[in-house]
């Protein structure tokens, strides 16, 4: 019954990041939270979105800024990180109405930038914070895309670019976040299972993903993508 539950789930989100480059986590966890506790669904979300996008990097490794990656991204995430792997494994992340006001506060995060179309750069200290701060969501939740994504979309680089870009972000934090589930004995058998039968709808959203990434007007997609987390994690805030 979990796996029939969370196969929609991951399709969704999987195309939703085979296509745009983020999404997968922050989307399936939202959802996810809805019907299962997070710390039991993060592993294997983080694993499966581990595999799609080492996939889709070796593909576009080529388009990879690593100057933008190595310079501006990693450093203040990395910072941020360390304080949400902290939280995450003393606090916890089963407080499901927080979480539900973290998706609610990207989404409106989201949406106000959506609508107010600023083309203004971002200066080097707001960049800093919001990296900084997109660390420790991700420290915790795995879930810091709407953040870095902001960040990255400020700098004018393609949506190839873009979007390799960030695969090479999430590979990297994906590393990170299974070392430590499987230091702290979070990522088991149990995991690998679930992630295996998964896997084959995570295929399919790959495929279809990368199918619309170059059909699919991506701004309005965006739009809708943030609607529907602002509206879910409204729904955990009201209900838990």
């Amino acid at each position: 019954m979990e796996l029939l539950l969370l196969a929609p789930v991951v399709f969704l989100s999987f195309t939703i990041q085979a296509m745009t480059g983020f999404g997968s986590i922050i989307i399936a966890v939202t959802l996810a939270s809805l019907f299962l506790p997070i710390k039991e669904v993060l592993p294997v979300l983080v694993l499966l979105d581990f595999l799609l996008n080492s996939f889709i990097l070796y593909r576009y490794f080529k388009f990879i800024d690593f100057s933008i990656l190595l310079k501006k991204i990693l450093p203040a995430m990395s910072v941020g990180f360390v304080i949400g792997q902290i939280i995450f494994n003393t606090v916890g992340a089963e407080s499901k109405r927080l979480f539900g006001a973290v998706v609610v506060s990207l989404a409106l995060f989201e949406l106000y930038n959506f609508y107010k179309k600023n083309e203004r750069p971002l200066s080097s200290l707001t960049a800093l914070i919001f990296l900084f701060i997109a660390g420790i969501v991700h420290g915790i939740y795995a879930s810091s895309g709407p953040l870095v994504v902001y960040v990255i979309g400020k700098l004018g680089i393609d949506r190839t670019t873009f979007r390799s870009t960030l695969d090479g972000l999430w590979v990297l934090m994906d590393v990170l976040l299974i070392i430590s589930y499987f230091v702290t004995g979070i990522f088991n058998l149990a995991t690998l299972t679930r992630a295996g039968y998964l896997l084959i709808v995570v295929a399919i959203g790959l495929i279809l993903g990368e199918f619309l990434h170059h059909r699919v007007n991506e701004r309005t997609f965006r739009g809708v993508v943030y609607y529907l987390l602002f509206f879910t994690g409204l729904s955990i805030v009201i209900w838990g």
